[in-house]
């Protein structure tokens, strides 16, 4: 087995693009190799809702160099003997006050226990910290053990963070008692942690935490679980002085699925009878309820809250029916819910109305948000994990929703992700991973490519090109702008994209990190105006020639050294703006693809033959 070293928490790597001065001079005093890193604006400088209306030309393009899979061993520790808990899974990672990384996981499918881990760089993990442990526990008279399972947490304005989990005891589970929800508190950047205390007593799973625009109220969502007929729908319970104090719960989100007919008292009802301790009177014509495993998000209205949720459903639809989940989405018009009440045997009570509902096969959704503009969201289908961007409305374009232009980013199979933006330019995902064969189980044999998989993602998003002055002469330190696109390749390897103008021509900043020991890396740019009338390719080969269809484009190459030691090249480029018949005032279009050895890779979800999938480049007039 591979040995695994974990360095010490605070070192800092050029990976975590976290509060880290850098002095604004190459390392060995040439020209300034400028990386994402140094691309990513300040929350001070978004604009919100600045891609209104673009966010179809926006796509989340994979830091390679960020990935990573964190062992099960590490994560789990000593618990091997008991193979159903001893692979680490539903991941919950939040960017802390501190500019750290802190996640939340717990071991098995069904849970038993809870760890956090905190990273400054995604990649260098601190040793977990147990949170929650199995408990012994008497209820009636009788002796039960309390496992947890599915924390999330909320990180508040002044740097607190509150973490509240599902727990149940075992036993008693399908008999209804047992369960509730649990918070605890750190003040110190996930170190020290509160004793933890029940907010809430009944069964659950899945708990969800959201911090509404006051910055003082939270909702605290969860799967509200009826074991003995398979009912679900999501709950609420909500506070209003940052967690203190809380809510009674509250039914807010539901789809009616089945009438619960019972087989001994209807023969004609469809399934296998009853199990022995089935409620025969109790559920009989009892409606059921799915909508679950909530992730609700505040759009960037500040007035609507959009979720992503799978539902539960069965075939045939009775309770002995075999299970499958669909996935959904929902759209309340403000910041209260109207409450659902209580199902009965008549009535079927559903909410909210505006959504679209069981849209395609899949579980385990998960939502995040850009101030520019952008919504994204991912879910599991087939043990892979999928992320698409959607517009500031949580939605998509021209009757295009939710069915094309997913990415499954990583190479590993498994179940339960989760996303966090982390900065105005980038999201982190996580899903645990293993072998398609062994992605639902384990065999209690670690193998060293499996854990949990880790990975940043950058926004590429519509830039703008504004007129400046710009010298081709392989140093970009005379570039104004910072908005960049960006491409990296499997071989860790990264290059951005900047763009200017002067009325006449258009300047391209291309900068390229280049991992060490690799080579060769080559660049293909594609340019065209946006009807595809005037296509415009350009090369960089790995020595940094650049070469294109004719003599007109200008360029110079210079070899330079990032702030944080790696090394790399510059290579300015030039290029007639009537060549790709657009003028200041237009949007142009741009393709990039990287080559290696062993594979290509360009901007994710484009086509190099299909000009409407390629990236954006706004020519702003002078003013």
């Amino acid at each position: 087995m591979r040995n695994y070293v974990f360095l010490p928490l605070l070192i800092v790597t050029y990976l975590s693009c976290n509060a880290v001065v850098m002095p604004d001079i190459s390392p060995d005093g040439g020209a300034v190799l400028h990386t994402a890193c140094d691309m990513i604006p300040s929350e001070d400088e978004v604009v919100l809702n600045s891609h209104a209306d673009q966010e179809q030309w926006s796509v989340l393009q994979p830091m390679y160099e960020t990935f990573t899979i964190i062992p099960h061993e590490y994560l789990i520790g000593n618990i091997i003997k008991y193979p159903d808990q001893c692979f680490a899974c539903y991941p919950r990672i939040k960017k802390m006050a501190n500019g750290e990384y802190i996640m939340f996981y717990h071991g098995g499918r069904t849970g038993t226990r809870i760890w956090c881990t905190i990273s400054t760089d995604l990649k260098k993990w601190s040793a977990p910290v147990m949170l929650y442990e199995p408990e012994p526990v008497v209820i009636d008279g009788n002796s039960d053990v309390i496992r947890y399972v599915n924390m999330d947490a909320v990180v508040l304005p002044d740097g607190e963070i509150l973490a509240v989990c599902s727990y149940r005891a075992s036993s008693h589970y399908d008999r209804g008692v047992g369960g509730g929800l649990k918070l605890i508190r750190s003040k110190d950047n996930g170190r020290t942690w509160s004793a933890p205390e029940i907010i809430y007593e009944g069964l659950n799973w899945e708990a969800y935490l959201l911090l509404l625009p006051d910055q003082r109220t939270i909702h605290c969502y969860f799967t509200d679980a009826i074991p003995q007929s398979r009912n679900s729908g999501t709950s609420l319970i909500t506070s209003t002085d940052k967690g203190v104090t809380w809510s009674g719960k509250s039914r807010i989100c539901r789809q009616y699925k089945y009438d619960y007919t019972c087989p001994v008292h209807d023969p004609a009802a469809v399934g296998a009878p009853c199990p022995p301790d089935c409620p025969k009177t109790e559920f009989l014509g009892q409606k059921i309820y799915t909508d679950q495993m909530p992730c609700f998000r505040v759009l960037n209205d500040g007035k609507t809250i959009a979720g992503f949720m799978e539902a539960r459903l069965e075939t045939p639809t009775n309770i002995n029916g075999s299970s499958y989940c669909k996935m959904s989405m929902v759209y309340n018009d403000g910041l209260v819910w109207e409450a659902l009440g209580e199902p009965d045997k008549i009535n079927i009570t559903e909410g909210p109305s505006r959504r679209y509902t069981n849209m395609f096969k899949g579980g385990a959704g998960y939502m995040a948000t850009f101030p520019q503009g952008e919504v994204v969201i991912s879910y599991n289908v087939d043990s892979t994990f999928r992320m698409k961007v959607l517009d500031r409305h949580a939605g998509g374009y021209g009757g295009e929703i939710f069915t094309e232009g997913w990415i499954e980013p990583f190479t590993k199979f498994g179940y339960w992700g989760c996303l966090e933006v982390d900065s105005p330019q980038t999201l982190v995902a996580s899903m645990n991973g293993a072998d398609r064969k062994r992605a639902g189980a384990f065999d209690g044999i670690y193998d060293e490519d499996e854990g949990m998989q880790v990975g940043r993602f950058w926004m590429n998003r519509r830039i703008d090109a504004h007129q400046e002055a710009i010298s081709v002469d392989g140093n970009s330190d005379d570039w104004k702008t910072s908005q960049a696109l960006y491409l990296s390749s499997p071989d860790k390897t990264e290059t951005i994209f900047r763009a200017a103008h002067d009325g006449k021509n258009l300047y391209l900043a291309v900068e390229t990190a280049i991992f060490e020991g690799v080579e060769p890396h080559a660049l293909s740019i594609g340019l065209s105006n946006t009807s595809g009338s005037a296509k415009y390719f350009v090369k960089i080969d790995s020595k940094g020639k650049v070469t294109a269809s004719d003599s007109s484009l200008k360029s110079a190459v210079n070899s330079a050294r990032a702030r944080d030691g790696r090394s790399g090249r510059i290579t300015e480029i030039c290029i007639p703006l009537q060549n790709i018949k657009s003028r200041p005032g237009d949007m142009i279009c741009v393709y990039a693809k990287a080559t290696t050895a062993d594979s290509s890779t360009a901007f994710s979800l484009a086509n190099q033959d299909v000009v409407s999938s390629w990236q954006r480049i706004s020519l702003i007039n002078a003013q």
